[in-house]
C-alpha cells in the first residue's frame, strides 16, 4: 500500500498543479453542424458527409454535394463513436473558413438555415428544396440551408414552396411527359439533368441548358418513381 505524503501541499502548489493539468489536457472539439437531411443518400445508415471518417462513412465516393446535408446518418455514427471529424477539429461550415455556423432561421415549422451561400441574399432563392418563379437558375445541394434570407423573403411573398417528393410522385404522369432528347452534355450518365425534375435519381448541380436533354436517364428514374416534376 504506498504512504500517504507526510502533509499536504500548499494551496499555491495546489494551484499550479491544477493549472499545469488543465494545460496538460486536450480542448475539447464542439459538437459538429450535421446540417439537415437533404442528401438523395440521407437515412441510409451510412454517413456520406466528407467532413468526417471511419467506419460508419459509406464505401461509395464522398461528394461535397453531401457536406451537411447527412445530418441523421452522420449525428448517429459520430455519437456511437464510428466516425469522427477528419483532422478532430469543427465541422467548418463551407465557404466560411470554420467556426460557429451562425444560428438558423426557423419559421413556420421550416429550418431555413443560414446565409452562408456565396449567393446569398441576392434577391433568389438558391436553397433547392424550394421551387416557384423566384428560385435561381441553376440549382446546387451545396446551397441548402445557406440562402436563408432570400428563400424565406420568397416564400413568405408567395413566390416559392417547400418541393415534396410525395406530393410530386402523385402529381407526375410520366406517360404524358415530353423528356425530349439525349444531346445532352450528361445524358446517360446515370442520373437526371433535367432541371423540371427533383429527387434522389436527379445530378448534384442542375441547370436550365439540359431542359429536355436527358430523355432516356430521367424517363427511367420517373417511371422507378425517384424523379418527379419539380412543377406539380
Amino acid at each position: 500500500m504506498p504512504r500517504l505524503p507526510a502533509r499536504l501541499p500548499s494551496p499555491a502548489l495546489t494551484l499550479a498543479l491544477v493549472i499545469a493539468g488543465l494545460a496538460a489536457c486536450p480542448v475539447l472539439a464542439q459538437t459538429p453542424d450535421f446540417g439537415n437531411d437533404s442528401s438523395a443518400w440521407a437515412n441510409d445508415g451510412e454517413c456520406d458527409d466528407p467532413r468526417f471518417e471511419g467506419a460508419g462513412m459509406t464505401t461509395t465516393p464522398l461528394l461535397d454535394n453531401d457536406i451537411r446535408a447527412d445530418a441523421t446518418d452522420c449525428r448517429t455514427a459520430f455519437e456511437a463513436g464510428t466516425i469522427t471529424l477528419i483532422g478532430g477539429g469543427t465541422a467548418a461550415v463551407p465557404g466560411k473558413g470554420g467556426g460557429t455556423p451562425p444560428a438558423p432561421q426557423e419559421a413556420g415549422g421550416i429550418n431555413f438555415g443560414d446565409d452562408s451561400s456565396e449567393w446569398a441574399n441576392d434577391g433568389e432563392c438558391d436553397d433547392r428544396r424550394f421551387v416557384g418563379p423566384a428560385m435561381a437558375a441553376a440549382l446546387g445541394w451545396e446551397n441548402t440551408g445557406r440562402d436563408a434570407s432570400d428563400c424565406r423573403a420568397a416564400l413568405e411573398e408567395g413566390r416559392v414552396r417547400l418541393w415534396v417528393l410525395a406530393e410530386a410522385q402523385a402529381a407526375t404522369q410520366c406517360g404524358a411527359i415530353s423528356f425530349g432528347d439525349d444531346s445532352g452534355e450528361y445524358a446517360g450518365d446515370g442520373e437526371c439533368d433535367d432541371i423540371r425534375f427533383e429527387g434522389p435519381g436527379m445530378a448534384g448541380v442542375l441547370n436550365r441548358d439540359s431542359i429536355s436533354r436527358d430523355a432516356a436517364d430521367c424517363r427511367q428514374y420517373c417511371s422507378f418513381g425517384i424523379v418527379a416534376l419539380r412543377e406539380y
